[in-house]
């Protein structure tokens, strides 16, 4: 009788499999491109030696509280407005003081508690109003 022939077990031949991975992790890392991540552009001051003093005059305040209301307007006059309302409030607001022959200064705090949307919604807003002096805090 015949022997059934003796399979013989065929081995993948993995000696060049380093090779081909290398050569594809290269061509991902040359072909890849990353994004960055370009946030909001303000104007800082160059030096600390630059800084002028302010007069309250000009200054207006945007508050935005943990409910996410906007209260905007001089100190003691503030009141409550839509995100909305905020670019033609300050407007007005730009060009009364600019009658008075004084410069707005736009000073926008938060609390930890509002929406970080919300908060870049009154940046958006007050940039479109075309003032380029803010001061930025967080209580």
């Amino acid at each position: 009788m015949l022997k059934p022939k003796q399979r013989r077990e065929s081995e993948i031949n993995s000696s060049s499999m380093a090779d081909i991975t290398f050569l594809l992790l290269i061509f991902f890392l040359v072909t890849t491109t990353v994004s960055s991540d370009k946030g909001i552009k303000f104007l800082l001051p160059q030096k600390a030696t630059d800084v002028t003093p302010t007069k309250v005059k000009g200054v207006v305040n945007i508050f935005l509280n943990d409910d996410n209301q906007v209260l905007l307007g001089k100190k003691g006059k503030e009141e409550e407005v839509s995100l909305q309302q905020i670019k033609s409030r300050l407007t007005l607001l730009d060009r009364e003081i600019s009658a008075q022959g004084d410069s707005i200064i736009v000073s926008i705090k938060v609390t930890s508690g509002s929406l970080y949307k919300n908060y870049i919604e009154i940046l958006d807003q007050v940039k479109s109003a075309k003032i380029d002096r803010i001061s930025l805090a967080q209580e």
